[in-house]
């Protein structure tokens, strides 16, 4: 027969080494778990304080980009995504920012149409001296459209420049602006406007000119006999294109010269000619004073001989 029996097996020794390690491993622990905890304050402090600023600044960065929204330096869509982009660098939620992406909603809605409507009105008025058509305000208003709602005035401001009632109204060249001054305006021809723009006037490329007639001289009945020549009447006016007014006043030059030269001539013939006959009779009185004088010797020498 068997018996029972109790039998006790006692844990093996842990060694001062072995001890030494977990007590290492806690304390490592421990560290890392402080560490963490702090450097979890710190980003909390860090997202609270840069929170405390964006709140803080929210408004101030709103209304830079209100402004630039109202110049058309940024469309409605860039203007929200700078604020949720602002939202998002300074940690703030979504109702923080909410009120500013309402607004600009309402501007979007509400004054944004009558702006560009005003800005666009406003360049044709400057460069042209008149508001755009219907036709022609709604077609700048469809380009703003198709470039993502970006209201462009320089873009604007170039296709008016590029048009022909833009360069009849400033002068297309510099050569064009020198016939202005220098011939004054040139004559006009009606246009009809497009795209129920109103009708305007373009210039012919013809000049009104004074012939200044008036001071030109003339040749009186005995010379036009002289030199065969009878100038006819001049016009107080010609008009035609540059190189025809100068090739009129280039006629009149001429002109003015062969008058002023033939009446030289015929007044320098008359002198002369006077200058002549005064030859002449002095002579004439000289011959006869000589004749004279002998007469009177002859007479003289006869009585006392």
């Amino acid at each position: 027969m068997y018996g029972s029996s109790n039998t006790t097996v006692q844990a093996p020794q842990e060694s001062a080494g072995e001890r030494a390690f977990k007590e290492q491993q806690a304390a490592d622990l421990a560290y890392a778990r402080n560490k963490q905890i702090a450097a979890d304050k710190a980003e909390e402090e860090r997202k609270s304080r840069l929170r405390a600023t964006g709140l803080k600044d929210a408004g101030t960065y709103a209304n830079i980009f209100k402004k630039q929204l109202q110049t058309g330096a940024l469309t409605p869509e860039r203007a929200k995504e700078a604020v949720k982009k602002f939202q998002e660098t300074y940690g703030l939620e979504a109702g923080d920012v909410s009120n500013y992406l309402i607004d600009i909603e309402n501007y979007e809605l509400q004054q944004l149409p009558t702006q560009r409507t005003t800005l666009t009105q406003r360049l044709f008025k400057d460069l042209l001296g008149r508001e755009a058509s219907d036709q022609e305000l709604k077609q700048r208003l469809g380009e703003i459209e198709k470039s993502g709602g970006k209201l462009d005035l320089d873009a604007i401001g170039t296709s008016i420049k590029a048009s022909d009632e833009y360069k009849e109204r400033v002068g297309g060249n510099y050569y064009e602006n020198y016939l202005r001054t220098y011939l004054g305006p040139s004559e006009k021809e009606l246009v009809k406007g497009k795209d129920g723009a109103p009708d305007w006037y373009k210039s012919t490329g013809k000049y009104t000119v004074s012939t200044i007639g008036q001071f030109s001289p003339t040749l009186d009945a005995d010379l036009e006999k002289t030199v065969g020549l009878k100038f006819g009447d001049l016009a107080e006016s010609f008009t035609g294109s540059p190189e025809e007014i100068e090739a009129m006043r280039q006629k009149m030059r001429q002109r003015d010269e062969f008058a002023y030269n033939s009446g030289l001539t015929k007044l320098q013939g008359q002198i002369d000619s006077d200058i002549q006959k005064i030859k002449n009779k002095g002579t004439k009185e000289v011959a006869e004073i000589s004749s004279k004088s002998n007469v009177y010797s002859s007479l003289v020498s006869g009585f006392w001989s």
